[in-house]
């Protein structure tokens, strides 16, 4: 509590700076984005007392953010406040948790949970410090998007971009609150499919790094640390290269170093994971071809609950085990200038993928080796323009199979994600 009670102070700060500024109010912005989502994982195996992780909810999410007041250190203040609410009542209750709602120790959810978030901030010409509620965005920590609400983590943020087309950023974080949770926990690493020895938390996590953009890449590498438990460095690239008028090259290189630290926590950590996605876009086609592969004796670490941060993102597992070699593949369309009679189909888009992991070694299974598939569709809409300009939707399947064993954190199963968000600013 007295930890909390600093963090608050230090965050109320600007508010008792002098306020009456032109560019606190008239730089001031603000959003507000109702979400209704529905997600349901079928289990087609029997791992649980649960056939399925299923709920549906209704968010809302505020995001206020102040301008700097004059000056040469200018003063602000963000906000973000977030509600969600059981659409299911009752019968999400038979069901794992998904991640949407928080999920009481019975299994059982509230009718309703909210949280609300407080960050100072101070400017000195292209330097900002952020002192409060964090939503990173960094491979080496990452607040997920793929929930009702994303992770918030307690801390400091430092960015710079005095040195043009390079941004310098920094995290010291030592709590978080999940996205399905309103209360903060000490950060730390989870055990999926038991690649370490136990679950641990730290005191404290940092990430200090950058990045490049020169012509049509972006480079960036940073270092970090899980007090106690990991330290990682990360190098990568990404960009969209012109071949002709038509044609473009993309491109998406990720290499994690990541070993144990001080009184190593969970054991022994050791891994290098390089990942790649190679493609080609042509006017409104995208075929990609990606490879991973994890190198080391155990699998790759991150922050607890959040996604594997490499480039093959997919929904129903992380495809980050020990020794495990994936093989994709992923088409795009976008239907930005193709129209059905008068109607424009602008905003449209669809993609699919399939994955195959392979060689993945659990670590208490003496030689086997297990493998892992996905195939997963995605058809999102978003309305351009006109009066309902903002309102998206999005409806994702995913087929994923796995020969592991039961007592693994990921299971074969169809999931099914809906949502309907309406952003709109004011």
């Amino acid at each position: 509590m007295k930890k909390t009670s600093i963090w608050v102070g230090i965050c109320l700060c600007p508010l008792f700076a002098p306020l009456a500024h032109a560019e606190f109010i008239a730089d001031s912005q603000a959003e507000l984005t109702l979400r209704n989502y529905y997600f349901d994982r079928e289990y087609k195996k029997d791992p649980y007392p649960y056939t399925a992780a299923r709920d549906w909810a209704q968010g809302l999410i505020f995001k206020g953010q102040s301008g700097y007041t004059e000056g040469a250190l200018g003063f602000g203040v963000d906000v973000l406040a977030m509600a969600g609410f059981n659409l299911l009542g009752d019968h999400a209750d038979d069901y794992a948790r998904s991640g949407l709602l928080q999920v009481n120790s019975d299994n059982t959810r509230d009718d309703y949970y909210g949280k609300i978030g407080i960050t100072g901030k101070a400017k000195y010409r292209q330097n900002e410090l952020f002192v409060g509620d964090l939503v990173p965005l960094l491979p080496t920590i990452f607040s997920s998007p793929a929930r009702l609400f994303p992770q918030t983590y307690r801390g400091v943020r430092l960015l710079s971009t005095e040195i043009p087309n390079l941004q310098l950023e920094g995290f010291y974080v030592d709590e978080v609150r999940q996205r399905d949770s309103n209360r903060y926990t000490d950060v730390g690493i989870d055990n999926i499919n038991r690649r370490f020895e136990k679950v641990a938390t730290a005191d404290y996590f940092y990430s200090i790094g950058g990045a490049y953009h020169f012509k049509n890449y972006r480079v960036r590498a940073y270092q970090s640390e899980l007090q106690d438990i990991y330290q990682q460095q990360f190098l990568g690239f990404n960009g969209k290269q012109p071949l002709n008028d038509l044609l473009n090259f993309l491109s998406d290189v990720r290499f994690f170093n990541s070993e144990d630290t001080g009184s190593r926590k969970v054991g022994n950590v050791d891994n290098r994971h390089l990942s790649g996605l190679f493609g080609l876009n042509y006017q409104n086609h995208t075929l990609s071809l990606g490879y991973m592969q994890a190198f080391g004796s155990t699998g790759l670490p991150f922050l607890s609950g959040t996604e594997s941060p490499v480039v093959l993102d997919f929904m129903s597992s992380d495809y980050s085990n020990k020794d495990e070699k994936v093989y994709s593949v992923r088409y795009e369309y976008d239907f930005k200038d193709v129209r059905m009679g008068d109607m424009s189909l602008n905003g449209l888009r669809f993609m699919t993928r399939y994955a195959q992991g392979e060689d993945i070694d659990l670590l208490n299974y003496a030689d086997q080796r297990f493998k892992e598939d996905s195939l997963e569709f995605d058809l999102g809409y978003r309305i351009p323009d006109g009066r309902f300009k903002g309102l998206g939707l999005r409806a994702r399947f995913s087929h994923y199979r796995n020969d592991m064993p039961t007592n693994m954190t990921f299971h074969s199963a169809n999931e099914t994600r809906i949502n309907v968000d309406y952003s709109f600013k004011f």
